[in-house]
């Protein structure tokens, strides 16, 4: 394992932190990022991007200058506590200071922050507009900026704040743009911010140790399915619905069923979503229902299932919830609950990610594979693709481990 430049200190904590062997993703930016090269970083979900900046930005801090040096930009204010966590983590016992700065928190209480003299901040791009407005950020000794999942930031209601933020730094400052799908947007704005781009892209299928499943249903059966589902032993899972209005409705219905669930929706204040996401990583709530605000940035460790009630239109989307099980090598169960229409639009996620998708059933308290009969080969693909959900034998699927 190259230990690049990192200090002694970093080092002792990344053994600390168990990390043996860099990933992929971690081997191409380290060093590009030490080379003072922009950045526009691909990869999927769970690779590690996060360490892949964070260790060399904090390498690159002089501890003797006050001003904030490094600007970390994301879409949620999830992403961004978690961030913020990675940052002290590997910031202790040193004289960098980190603050976090996101919308929804006072404004007094983060301007005090300030005055603490944070080397690092990490925050939401909105709020940092605003105290550089007020001029209580200074921006003239910013040396790096991180855009992380840039392509949901240029989507955001702060998106027409983030050239701006650019243009208050110095030209000489280093852009990193980092995102599990770099959409043709988000590298023309890339591209707009600096014209010297190093681009890094990392092709991981999305198979690795996530199965991909699906189990054929009517949409009337869909709840029965969840209460199927819930009704395993050491359950955890994340269930994904397109309408925000069908997660209130469902979990309610759970929950006079006796399956313990929550919903984690945009109303809900920092310590709720901080209390929901705790519950469900302690086996305290079963089922989390959320639509894809959930999909970007929680990093759950040994979320062992994913459940979709609706097939998400595009790949990105269904990138970033499949993103939620298998991180960091762990293994993960990506299960679709699908109508006969939405098996064929699931199908055409595949894409160029050369996924293959099991058909999956709940029985005798697990999930488990159906084993399906080959088509023949002559057939059409999109034949070969349907599963007849009356055909086969099925055999099981290991349940998650309990913690």
């Amino acid at each position: 394992m190259e230990l690049f430049q990192l200090s002694e200190q970093t080092v002792l904590k990344i053994k600390e932190n168990n990390i043996s062997k860099w990933t992929e993703v971690q081997e191409q930016t380290i060093p590009a990022i030490f080379e003072g090269y922009d950045v526009v970083v691909q990869s999927p979900t769970g690779t590690g991007k996060t360490l892949a900046y964070v260790l060399p930005l904090i390498q690159l801090i002089d501890e003797k200058e006050e001003s904030p040096q490094v600007i970390i930009m994301a879409p949620t204010r999830e992403l961004v506590m978690q961030i913020f966590q990675v940052v002290q983590d590997y910031t202790q016992n040193t004289n960098i200071k980190v603050a976090s700065i996101v919308g929804g928190a006072d404004v007094k209480r983060q301007i005090e922050k300030l005055k603490q003299k944070p080397k690092i901040i990490v925050g939401s791009p909105g709020r940092i507009s605003q105290l550089i407005k007020l001029k209580k950020l200074k921006m003239h000794g910013v040396k790096k900026m991180v855009f992380d999942e840039v392509d949901e930031l240029i989507k955001t209601d702060d998106q027409k704040d983030l050239p701006q933020i650019v243009k208050t730094t110095m030209k000489d400052r280093q852009l990193l743009f980092f995102s599990a799908t770099i959409t043709p947007q988000a590298m023309q704005f890339a591209k707009d911010q600096s014209s010297n781009l190093k681009e890094i892209t990392i092709n991981q299928s999305l198979e690795g140790n996530i199965i991909h499943g699906f189990i054929p249903c009517d949409e009337r059966d869909k709840l029965e399915l969840l209460r199927r589902i819930g009704s395993i032993d050491h359950m955890k899972a994340i269930v994904f619905s397109n309408e925000p209005f069908k997660l209130e409705g469902f979990a309610s219905k759970l929950n006079f069923r006796g399956i313990r669930t929550a919903v984690l929706h945009s109303k809900l204040g920092k310590m709720e979503r901080s209390k929901v996401l705790k519950e469900l990583q302690s086996g305290k709530i079963k089922l989390l229902f959320s639509t894809d605000v959930a999909a970007r940035g929680i990093d759950l460790q040994d979320l062992p299932y994913v459940v979709t009630l609706d097939v998400p239109e595009k790949v990105e989307q269904y990138t970033h919830r499949s993103g939620r099980v298998g991180r960091m090598g762990n293994q993960g169960t990506v299960i679709n609950l699908v109508t006969p229409r939405e098996q064929k639009h699931l199908f055409t996620l595949r894409g160029t990610q050369k996924l293959f998708f099991e058909q999956l059933t709940v029985s005798h308290g697990e999930i488990q594979k159906n084993v399906v009969k080959e088509k023949p080969v002559k057939e059409t693909n999109e034949k070969r693709n349907s599963v007849n959900p009356t055909q086969g034998k099925t055999k099981k699927f290991s349940k998650p481990k309990q913690k």
